[in-house]
């Protein structure tokens, strides 16, 4: 016998119910979500969200408004948006599946750590809740991502380390990198290719006039990084 709910009870449509795919609602999300860690701020910019998901910024607007009305976000034309709970919620969820997924590409498939990123873009929006426990469980319980960034627990809790930019460091500062803030691929590219890994000893060697350029050094190796890169590296200062 079927039942049916009694009229009083008010079901939630499911996303595909309201013209929205599943996996648009979580990309949205997970990008505002980012957006706000990335540059500490109460909204998220709606420019910056079609810069970085690649659509028109019309849609974008036509989106977030969708996604106000059914209580996943607040947006203010003019000022952006930032997440409701119910938001924050599922944003965290895709964010703890795609950092796990980050984990199963790079710790036991050996996929480099910015082609990595690419694809748990994707793989983030299948993953079950099961598959990232036995991923969790297989790789001992890490709680960062290879890029260092913490792994949202099975609550929908985040901590993070105390830490500070790099760009924030003196001449003759030493740290040692926590992790890579922002993920862009292509910015994952430059930074992988200077050897500037979570666990990786850094010094600040000089600042630029201005201090738009930093030389550090990296093991043996000497590189001059914008201010504006050496703001997405986490490092946490080491005593002298």
């Amino acid at each position: 016998m079927t039942s049916h709910p009694k009229p009083h009870q008010k079901q939630e449509p499911k996303p595909e119910k309201q013209g929205i795919p599943s996996a648009s609602i979580e990309e949205y999300l997970e990008t505002v979500f980012r957006l706000l860690e990335i540059n500490k701020e109460r909204y998220a910019k709606t420019g910056e969200l079609a810069e970085l998901l690649k659509v028109a910024p019309a849609s974008v607007t036509q989106m977030v408004q969708k996604l106000a009305a059914r209580n996943y976000l607040v947006y203010h034309k003019g000022q952006g948006v930032r997440l409701t709970q119910k938001g924050r919620d599922v944003a965290l969820d895709v964010l703890r599946r795609h950092r796990v997924a980050e984990l199963l590409l790079v710790d036991l498939l050996g996929v480099s750590w910015e082609e990595a990123h690419e694809v748990a873009c994707r793989w983030e929006h299948i993953l079950t809740k099961e598959m990232c426990d036995r991923v969790l469980q297989r790789l001992g319980e890490p709680t960062t991502c290879p890029h260092g960034n913490p792994i949202p627990n099975g609550e929908g809790r985040i901590s993070h380390a105390e830490t500070q930019a790099l760009a924030d460091l003196e001449p003759g500062d030493e740290a040692v990198i926590d992790c890579i803030s922002n993920e862009n691929p292509d910015l994952l590219r430059i930074i992988s290719s200077m050897g500037m890994l979570p666990g990786e000893h850094v010094r600040i060697i000089q600042v630029a006039p201005g201090g738009d350029t930093l030389l550090i050094e990296v093991r043996t190796a000497q590189f001059a990084l914008s201010r504006a890169l050496a703001e997405q590296i986490q490092v946490r200062k080491e005593s002298k």
